[in-house]
């Protein structure tokens, strides 16, 4: 850019190289033929003025390339922080605001669940789920670090049941990781803090964003309305995660969250978790949830009732 201006500005001699400020002064002096007159004092001091503008140009453009760069790299950074900052402010994240906790009874059909899942025998006869694992009270509750998940039974009366409680605690398992893996969502954990320093650019669906963390340079790929579509390791497929979000009464509201089983992101190998929502004291919680496990051809609905709040002063 800098030699294009000055391809611009610099004056035209003509055919050849440039003359030097010496040579027109000695042509001028020729033309005049009166060496020491002042003819001469007056072409060369008229040549002089000349010369001081040229080069005075030549250090304004130069001055004013430099002073655009700086502006233009100001200019861009404040546009990517402020990027960041309108995409965090259009995700709903109640545990940001004053929601401290909430707790739900968890609602699970075992029936159904074997319509849908491989039974591998070690659950328990259709008589045991029946009679001792579907009347168990399972609930759950979530802070803004955790789901925690409690059969209200103490560990000896589980390991009582069939099979040592071996349905329970997959069911207990079931809940605990779609719950935690929502918390990425409901507590903006999702998307990198508003202090990093991330570098934006357009894409096909909307835009990408790129951060480091630590020696991971991260790519995630949003649509035009701000919603998270995916994010990776740049140039990674494996570990890719896709994400599905919905406008909600306070922002977007994640609907599903697909991952790689294992850091392995193919077809086949997906757990695929989804979420419907319930107004419960003025949040938006989830209420209907499951979990496909691809790999093991096993899907876990189960829903989330009953459910009260704890919020801060």
């Amino acid at each position: 850019m800098a030699g294009a201006a000055l391809m611009r500005i610099r004056p035209s001699f003509g055919q050849g190289e440039p003359r030097s400020s010496a040579t027109r002064w000695r042509d001028n002096f020729r033309i005049c033929g009166h060496p020491g007159t002042s003819p001469f004092r007056d072409t060369a001091a008229i040549i002089g003025r000349n010369e001081l503008r040229f080069v005075m140009r030549f250090f304004y453009s130069i001055l004013a390339l430099s002073l655009c760069a700086g502006f233009c790299h100001a200019q861009t950074a404040v546009s990517d922080v402020t990027v960041l900052k309108q995409t965090r402010a259009k995700y709903d994240a109640p545990f940001e605001r004053n929601l401290q906790s909430f707790s739900c009874a968890v609602e699970f059909n075992w029936k159904q669940h074997f319509t849908e899942a491989v039974r591998l025998g070690d659950e328990g006869t259709d008589e045991e789920i029946a009679k001792l694992i579907q009347p168990i009270n399972t609930r759950v509750t979530v802070t803004g670090q955790n789901a925690a998940v409690s059969s209200g039974m103490t560990e000896d009366e589980e390991h009582k049941l069939p099979h040592g409680g071996m349905a329970e605690g997959l069911l207990e398992h079931a809940v605990r990781f779609s719950l935690n893996s929502w918390l990425g969502a409901s507590n903006n954990a999702m998307l990198p803090p508003e202090s990093t320093p991330v570098h934006v650019e357009p894409s096909t669906p909307g835009y990408k964003l790129e951060f480091k963390v630590q020696t991971f340079d991260v790519e995630m790929v949003f649509a035009q309305d701000m919603s998270l579509q995916s994010e990776a390791a740049k140039g990674s497929v494996s570990d890719r995660r896709e994400t599905d979000f919905r406008p909600g009464p306070q922002g977007f509201l994640m609907t599903s969250y697909r991952l790689g089983e294992d850091g392995d992101f193919r077809p086949g190998n997906r757990i695929i978790l989804t979420y419907t929502y319930q107004s419960v004291g003025g949040f938006q919680l989830p209420e209907q949830v499951s979990i496909n496990r691809e790999s093991h051809h096993e899907v876990w609905h189960y829903k989330l009732s009953g459910c009260t709040v704890e919020t801060t002063k």
